[in-house]
Order: C-alpha cells, then structure tokens, then sequence
C-alpha cells in the first residue's frame, strides 16, 4: 500500500518564506537543541513544542519570533 504522502506534490519555492538577515529560527529565545541517543543535534522551539528540520532555523523566519534577552539587556547586565 503507498503511503499517502507519496500521493503528495511538492511544496512550490514560492509557499516557504526566506529570509535574508538576522530573524531566523537560531536568533529567537525560543530555540532550542539538544542531542538524541546516538548523538545528532536536534534543533526546535520552546514555545511550539515541535523539531526543525535540519537547515531550516538559519534561514527561515517565523511569526513567533521574539529577540533573546541577551539582546534586550546585554550579555552580562549585571555588570552595567
């Protein structure tokens, strides 16, 4: 039996959004990684509770996304 996603055409260039710049999935405070048992880097958001695929959180923005607090208030605000 094939599976439905088989049946499925492709996403067209024009239904993903790029992003040129610094808002990607990387820059936002609610990425995340972490490993899993074998080791390989397994990226996501916080807040949506759901994995990225590989590549997609240096070049892909979203509606989510929010500046990290090392931004609004420096990487050591304590020694201000």
């Amino acid at each position: 039996m094939r599976s439905v996603v088989e049946k499925w055409g492709f996403i067209h260039e024009r239904g993903l959004q790029s992003w040129k710049g610094g808002v990607v999935c990387m820059t936002c405070q609610h990425f995340t990684y972490g490993v899993d048992q074998h080791c390989h880097t397994m990226v996501g958001c916080n807040l949506r509770q759901k994995q990225l695929q590989k590549g997609e959180h240096l070049k892909k923005p979203c509606k989510l996304w929010a500046p990290t607090w090392q931004k609004e208030v420096g990487w050591a605000p304590e020694a201000g």
